[in-house]
């Protein structure tokens, strides 16, 4: 009958970023392997604190269900004689299999007649050695770790040369590579023991109580008691309910401290990992330390310390925090009076560079970054700012002309903060740049909106990361990450493959992440140009046409990953980013990707009308008017002949794309694609209908030219927004 599993690696602590990753992988990796080996279960939990991983199997099946395995053997030709005997090959075939020649039949697939067996596997018992003892020596292979060391397992020790080997051995990696020592095993099926020799390690049913609290072992009788037991040794090893504990505890914490603690999740979750019995208390630093910018106070707590800050009710700091001990209260009071005096010594740091760096002119600063170099072989961080000045002053013209002046000042200052002691020396503190800067700059006087700028002028700095809140400080975002972009171009430091050590895939996605989420418009190939511009005025050499190729296949690229992580199926993504958008007054097109918010929106749109009936049938016809135009090879005429066309077809078309053309005009101006797309669903009657009433390669060549040009004018009304002939019909690959 079914029976609970438990499987506990038990190890020297290990880093707290190292545990949740490795559970969830063997959690992962548990539920293939059962299912690859054929055992049915209830449920796998996972359970794990700085010193265990664990494994649990509800209900595991006993043993595994039967399987009938098919194989597939030689042609019959080969298979058989002429006289229809076995030859060596099919006998060779049943041998290896494990089944008699009267039990092969013969089938015909794509490769011609051969024959198959069909064997019937019975399932094995899940006691059986061959079972469970290799399927969790199996798992524990799979599990991965940024880093992994070598250990001696007792009794053992590891080996400096060849001398010795019956007292001494080498440790290799594939036999002892662990990120910590494993120091003991349980396995357990049930109440009996699974035979596993792991790490120089052999499964027991004795688990470790808490370090310190509960130092001896735990004896596991049954599988099903193991959480209970742990929890009496002062271990919880459920990373859900210890994290439940945590902040209960923190609540009514920071309730006495009169106020809450500062949202930190994945803080949290660091102090979750880094314990097995925890006790949240409370410490106090001296008040004249809120002196310090807020940022300051909580990355002083937060880096070193893994301390929580704690807030009023109205977002103002307390001289307070919580700190998470892994133990019970005993001995609280020096433990807090230990913590808050290494906690002093941080901030006393701080408040030395802080009130060192305010000594300091920005202006001098400024003339001080042509001692730093930005980016080797671009020169240094002041001609960065020069070019940052330039180019920010251009970015506000595109989207927030008002904001210019603030850009162009905060442009100026807003690299002089990497000067500065707090990011320079605090090395803790590196993560703030730019928002010291802000500080700095706002303490020396600088208006509000100049500040700002500076604050948010290096986010997003991640995925997740909040965007720029002010439309000053998203312009100089954008200059900032555009110029990281180009002068990655113009260096040759283009990211390949999964490599990208300059960060320039981040900043692209920065920027594309600003301007779709913050619906802005801006045309990425303006920006290239623009962005190259001063690389280009200090060396005229320079391959201009190649950099400026490069760079916008970079940034459709960047669209593109954009689209898909936004769920636009991939033909709709494709289409928007194929289209032709017109440029107003020039005649020109330029391609769909440049405007990552429009390409967006129109994708979108496409993929929200898929479901209309008319929709499918509209796609074949652009097509099909897509392959007519591809295949020709006849200059067009600039101007549509419309006294060639006297057809009925020809006229119903030219009249249905005027209207079409008229009613939308105004729609594309205000990005209205939602509408514009039913105004040219109702083309597929006249585009049928031309089709099957005219031939367009006349023999007549004003006549085909003509029809041509009118195909062309179908084409580039649907173009301007999306290029069907991307989209997957039925009866396509991938459809």
């Amino acid at each position: 009958m079914p029976v609970d599993l438990l499987f506990e690696i038990g190890v020297e602590e290990l880093p707290s970023a190292y545990v949740e990753p490795a559970l969830k992988g063997l959690a992962g990796w548990a539920e293939k392997k059962l299912v690859s080996w054929r055992l049915s279960h209830q449920g796998i939990r996972m359970y794990g604190t700085p010193r265990r991983l664990t494994l649990t199997v509800s209900q595991l099946a006993d043993r595994q269900t039967d399987e009938d395995k098919e194989f597939s053997g030689p042609a019959v030709r080969a298979a058989y004689d002429a006289d229809g005997n076995p030859t060596p090959a099919l006998i060779g075939f049943c041998k290896r299999v494990g089944v008699e020649v009267s039990d092969v039949r013969r089938v015909t697939d794509a490769k011609g007649e051969r024959v198959v067996v069909t064997r019937k596997e019975i399932g094995k018992a899940v006691s059986d050695p061959a079972v469970l003892p290799d399927l969790l020596g199996a798992l524990t292979l799979e599990l991965y770790f940024p880093k992994r060391m070598k250990w001696a397992p007792p009794g053992i020790s590891v080996s400096a040369t060849e001398s010795d080997p019956g007292r001494r051995v080498t440790i290799t990696e594939s036999a002892f590579g662990f990120p910590r020592p494993v120091r003991w095993l349980v396995a357990l099926l049930g109440n009996q023991v699974v035979p596993v020799d792991l790490w120089g390690v052999r499964a027991g049913t004795e688990s470790r109580g808490h370090r310190f609290l509960h130092p001896g072992t735990v004896p596991i009788a049954r599988a099903s008691d193991y959480l209970d037991l742990l929890e009496q040794a002062f271990v919880i090893a459920d990373p859900a309910r210890r994290r439940a504990e945590i902040e209960e505890q923190a609540r009514r914490e920071a309730a006495k401290e009169g106020g809450r603690m500062v949202a930190d999740d994945e803080l949290i979750e660091i102090n979750n990992y880094q314990v097995e019995w925890p006790t949240v208390f409370a410490g106090r630093f001296d008040p004249q330390y809120l002196d310090l910018p807020r940022e300051v106070i909580v990355t002083a707590l937060r880096e070193h310390q893994r301390f929580f800050a704690l807030e009023r009710e109205d977002g103002t700091l307390l001289p307070a925090f919580l700190a998470v001990r892994n133990g019970d209260s005993r001995n609280l009071e020096e433990v807090r009076r230990g913590n808050e005096d290494v906690l002093i010594a941080r901030l006393e740091d701080a408040k030395f560079y802080w009130e060192t760096d305010l000594r300091k002119n920005l202006e001098e600063q400024v003339a001080a970054l042509r001692g730093v170099v930005w980016m080797e072989g671009l020169g240094s961080l002041r001609e960065k700012a020069s070019r940052l000045v330039s180019l920010g002053d251009w970015v506000a013209g595109q989207l927030a002309p008002a904001t210019a002046p603030a850009v162009r000042r905060a442009a100026f200052l807003c690299k002089t903060d990497l000067l500065s002691e707090m990011i320079g020396s605090g090395k803790e503190y590196a993560n703030l740049q730019g928002i010291i800067g802000s500080y700095y700059a706002k303490r020396a006087g600088e208006p509000e909106d100049v500040s700002q700028a500076i604050y948010w002028h290096y986010h997003p700095r991640f995925a997740t990361d909040t965007l720029p809140a002010t439309d000053a400080g998203a312009a100089l975002a954008l200059a900032d990450k555009l110029d990281h972009v180009a002068g990655a171009f113009v260096a040759g430091k283009v990211p390949s493959g999964s490599e990208d050590p300059y960060g320039v895939r981040r900043a692209g996605n920065g920027v594309v992440r600003i301007l779709i989420e913050q619906e802005r418009h801006l045309d990425l190939r303006d920006a290239s140009m623009e962005s190259t511009r001063a690389y280009f005025i200090v060396d005229p050499d320079l391959p201009q046409a190649e950099i400026v190729k490069k760079l916008g296949e970079f940034w459709r690229g960047r669209v593109e990953a954009a689209l898909d992580e936004r769920g636009v199926p991939y033909d709709a993504r494709d289409a928007a980013l194929a289209a032709r958008v017109p440029l107003d007054g020039t005649g020109k097109a330029r391609p769909g990707w440049i405007d990552p918010c429009d390409a967006l929106a129109r994708a979108k749109a496409l993929a929200e009308f898929r479901a209309d009936h008319r929709f499918e049938p509209l796609a074949v016809l652009f097509k099909r008017v897509s392959n007519i135009l591809a295949k020709s090879s006849e200059s067009l005429p600039e101007a549509l002949d419309r006294a060639r066309l006297t057809e009925g077809v020809e006229r119903t078309l030219l009249s249905g794309i005027e209207v079409a053309r008229s009613s939308t005009e105004p729609l594309w101006r205000d990005r209205r694609y939602a509408r514009i797309i039913p105004a040219l669903l109702e083309l597929e009657e006249p585009i049928h209908s031309f089709f099957e009433g005219v031939m367009v390669n006349a023999e007549d060549r004003d006549l085909r030219l003509a029809r041509l040009k009118l195909l062309t004018e179908v084409r580039d009304l649907f173009l301007r927004g999306w290029d069907l002939s991307k989209v997957v019909v039925a009866g396509e690959k991938g459809a």
